[in-house]
């Protein structure tokens, strides 16, 4: 296996262009092989809903992490172009390779009919529209809240949640993308303020939330945009690496 940083590769490109997270912390770059997977058939690890027009992509369960590399977007470049997809689930199994795609990412960047193709990925903003959105566990009650946080440009790092006229306590995360709350003795007091922090530090605080279990609500504004890169691999150092994981591959 090749590890290398691969930031821009200069050939097709099968979706819209999203600001590149490189350069800022938290940068996320590698190569190795993807498969794909029916990920619109079945529930998935992040507990996202999904529509069969988006593209996503399962990770390693060591990356995966316990779920803290959810929602995370990943530039990804095939043979044949490039597609952005979001991390919504982990693959397990002897059939594991480093990414596995759901079908229409697959086909968007390599011949389905191979099965197995190289890439190169570099962590991207997602291409969101509004602000962050928080979703209620239909099974939250006055004491008990269960909160998974939606539609972020970047990886979330942490949830935070204050009390009405109390101070803001740092939650868990769950292995199933959420952060949970239990108040104790008393009832949750409501209205509620949370605040998100996303992996490059940027915070964003919303109040004023009188939650109901199943609901999502929206957040106060978006993540924003951290600073672009300095400098970018050509695509022929990026297509050279990709044709040497592919003879690597087929010498297997």
């Amino acid at each position: 296996r090749v590890a290398v940083s691969m930031l821009a590769c200069g050939i097709a490109t099968t979706s819209r262009a999203a600001t590149p997270e490189t350069g800022c912390p938290g940068s996320w770059t590698g190569a190795g092989e993807a498969t794909y997977y029916d990920a619109f058939l079945q529930p998935n690890a992040c507990g996202l809903p999904l529509t069969s027009d988006q593209y996503v992509v399962a990770v390693t369960e060591a990356v995966f992490d316990g779920s803290a590399v959810c929602g995370r977007c990943l530039r990804i470049t095939g043979p044949l172009g490039s597609v952005v997809a979001r991390i919504t689930d982990y693959c397990v199994g002897t059939g594991c390779r480093d990414l596995d795609l759901s079908p229409n990412a697959f086909a968007a960047i390599g011949d389905p009919l191979d099965g197995i193709i190289p890439v190169g990925w570099e962590s991207v903003s997602c291409d969101v529209e509004g602000p962050i959105a928080f979703s209620f566990d239909a099974g939250s009650n006055p004491y008990y809240a269960k909160i998974q946080v939606r539609n972020h440009r970047y990886g979330v790092a942490g949830l935070a949640i204050a009390e009405a006229g109390q101070s803001f306590v740092d939650l868990e995360r769950t292995s199933d993308n959420a952060f949970e709350f239990v108040s104790g003795v008393d009832p949750i007091a409501v209205p509620l303020s949370l605040r998100v922090t996303d992996l490059h530090g940027a915070m964003l605080e919303t109040t004023d939330l009188t939650p109901t279990p199943g609901e999502t609500l929206d957040g106060a504004g978006q993540f924003p945009f951290c600073p672009e890169p300095g400098a970018a691999m050509g695509g022929a150092a990026c297509l050279g690496v990709l044709t040497l994981l592919d003879a690597r591959r087929k010498r297997r």
